[in-house]
């Protein structure tokens, strides 16, 4: 990981001030999506780096420690093996970024992991997620007993309705205690965008959320109607670039929720390279939330390979 992001103190001065230009942001957003995509030998290589970029999910109610053991041995060896080895990629170690899972089941993804000797961090949702809407308390506590059993990343949600009423000192404050909670574990900021209204507020929230200490700040919960859109992300990118440019601390970006196809990959990547650079393409700063998303871009590297695709069967899923 890189170093990670200290926070400063809270300026409401540059928080209030702040104002997105809607047309501005939905002109850039299409023209992204209207970028040629790289092709043949280049877009196996995007994809690539693509599979080390992923946290691979699952958050569902069923959550078992069978299929939690699956989606760690999956994260481990995202891609068949044979393929990796006609790509001459077998000594590049391509693994996911993380295992994501609920704070129930974080014992279960470390002990899965150390048994197949992975040194893959585990990242863990908590406070309160998806919804953030228990007492603080048991937000605070929740994070602690994720990274007592071995959790060394932690994914928060904010009280949207701090941001939705403009109470950014006692959002800060939270965020900062949920920071406190986590130690030494990388803190990822979930702001649940679907859920702000207005592009402003996604600026000023993220402002907020890296001001309190987030090494990461990410769209979604992957559980609200609208998730990751370009839009959204634009805004999210440039507060990271201004930030950045304000503090000399540089913090991830994630995107998550919604994101399934292989050239949806590709265009995020693009999107990160162009607003903030070369050096935010790496799991270290740059992360893609998703659980089914890993299937099409194997059945895509697979292509690259053979010339066809493959049918679901033959690929070992997540």
């Amino acid at each position: 990981m890189t170093r990670r992001n200290p926070g400063t103190r809270l300026d409401l001065n540059w928080v209030s001030k702040a104002r997105v230009n809607t047309q501005a942001v939905l002109k850039r957003a299409q023209q992204i999506q209207g970028r040629k995509l790289a092709k043949k030998q280049w877009q196996a290589a995007w994809l690539l780096k693509a599979v080390t970029c992923v946290d691979l999910t699952t958050l569902a109610g069923d959550d078992t420690p069978s299929n939690v053991h699956r989606l760690c041995l999956k994260a481990s060896q995202p891609v068949l093996y044979d393929l990796l080895k006609s790509m001459d990629v077998l000594d590049e170690g391509v693994t996911t970024a993380a295992v994501c899972v609920y704070p129930a089941r974080v014992a279960d993804a470390v002990k899965s992991l150390q048994a197949t000797g992975s040194t893959l961090p585990v990242a863990s949702v908590a406070t309160g997620f998806p919804a953030g809407q228990t007492p603080l308390k048991t937000r605070l506590e929740e994070v602690r007993l994720a990274v007592m059993d071995g959790a060394t990343e932690i994914d928060i949600v904010i009280n949207r309705t701090l941001a939705l009423t403009g109470q950014w000192e006692a959002m800060y404050d939270e965020v900062c205690q949920f920071r406190e909670a986590c130690g030494d574990a990388h803190m990822k900021t979930i702001l649940a965008i679907g859920e702000l209204g207005t592009f402003t507020n996604v600026y000023r929230a993220s402002l907020v959320a890296m001001m309190a200490g987030s090494d990461f700040i990410k769209t979604s919960t992957g559980k609200e109607s609208v998730n990751a859109t370009y839009p959204v992300a634009i805004v999210m990118m440039r507060a990271i670039r201004d930030y950045f440019l304000y503090t000399g601390h540089k913090v991830g970006f994630k995107p998550a929720g919604g994101i399934r196809t292989a050239k949806e990959a590709l265009v995020w990547l693009t999107l990160v390279k162009e607003e903030l650079g070369n050096e935010w393409l790496s799991p270290h700063l740059f992360r893609l939330g998703a659980s089914s998303l890993l299937a099409d871009i194997e059945r895509q590297i697979y292509h690259h390979v053979t010339g066809q695709y493959a049918a679901y069967h033959e690929l070992p899923m997540a």
